[in-house]
């Protein structure tokens, strides 16, 4: 791995697991490093990710601090196996190096879930939608290479094995209209229409009389790798780059913060045929009048709130059951 080049999460997981192993041993790294037959700098290079290790190395350092088969040594060694691939390899060079290792965790995700308390989440954005974004954010010079990485990374959801998807994105998302054409939104409505009718899309929307909500949590994407209980990363967006979180303490709490959001939020039960009213000419309509969704019944059963969430009309938003297959 060259010098100076961030470590990627796998990476940084498999060097965590093995500083805990060392400490576990009553080891410094100088003396590990010895009686293991390498140098102190490529030990400590391993332990803070900043070195590639061969699923045989790993082995052998596995072995070197008794970590004998079982669930850790097995996810390790599948961390060790991962090498990029035809489509990850063509976006080296245009793309940062903390976009390419998330799309290379959406690429192995046995589950995706996602919050969105402002926008519709990069999997689910139409190409109009996703260039208004970036059109004004602080890469927009490399626009055109960031609007076609994210749409291309859409193709996770397309594949036969793809992921379990799991967003949630609040009402006002519904609303918020991107630039001066009402079209864009109009489209963008009809692609999450779509994407809730697919089996493994879970598509859910926290209800604005669910605000409350709104304060516990931030834009978060957990992304568990395949073979499920491997590994499970938080992913957080900052101003020009993505934060990745991987201590397992951490993670739960932000599972278990999702997991309330998911329960108040609202689900399309069934997905079917969400769609129809889309297709007329008034371009115009405000998005809701257009597509004739007025109402929405949630989950609570007073009157009043059944009421103050105008989605649908012909459809009904209900809670589905929070299990995860």
């Amino acid at each position: 791995m060259p010098s100076g080049t961030a470590p990627t999460v796998r990476q940084r997981r498999i060097g965590s697991a093995l500083r805990k192993a060392r400490d576990q041993h009553n080891l410094t790294v100088a003396t590990a490093a010895r009686r293991f037959g390498r140098s102190q700098g490529w030990m400590s290079m391993v332990e803070n990710g900043l070195q590639v290790v061969s699923p045989d190395e790993l082995a052998d350092l596995l072995d070197f601090y008794d970590i004998e088969d079982g669930p850790l040594r097995e996810s390790l060694l599948h961390l060790a196996t991962h090498k990029p691939g035809k489509w990850e390899r063509a976006w080296e060079g245009r793309i940062s190096a903390n976009a390419l290792d998330l799309a290379s965790l959406e690429e192995d995700a046995a589950v995706i879930r996602n919050f969105e308390p402002c926008v519709v989440p990069g999997l689910l954005q139409t190409p109009d939608y996703t260039r208004r974004l970036i059109a004004v954010g602080p890469a927009k010079h490399n626009a055109n290479a960031l609007v076609n990485f994210r749409l291309s990374r859409q193709r996770v959801l397309r594949r036969p094995d793809s992921p379990r998807y799991v967003p949630i994105i609040a009402e006002a998302v519904l609303h918020n209209h991107i630039g001066r054409d009402p079209g864009i939104l109009r489209a963008q409505v009809r692609r999450l229409a779509e994407a809730a009718r697919l089996d493994h899309v879970d598509l859910r929307v926290l209800p604005r009389t669910a605000s409350e909500y709104l304060w516990l949590i931030t834009p978060c994407l957990l992304i568990a790798l395949r073979p499920p209980g491997r590994l499970t990363v938080s992913v957080s967006d900052q101003f020009n780059r993505s934060v990745f979180i991987e201590d397992e303490a951490e993670v739960a709490v932000h599972e278990e913060t999702f997991d309330v959001l998911l329960s108040a939020a609202l689900s399309l039960d069934p997905p079917g045929d969400c769609c129809s009213g889309c297709g007329n000419d008034k371009r115009d309509a405000p998005w809701p009048a257009m597509m004739g969704l007025s109402k929405v019944q949630q989950r609570r059963s007073n009157e009043a709130s059944r009421k103050c969430n105008p989605l649908m009309s012909h459809r009904r938003w209900l809670p589905r059951s929070t299990s995860r297959t």
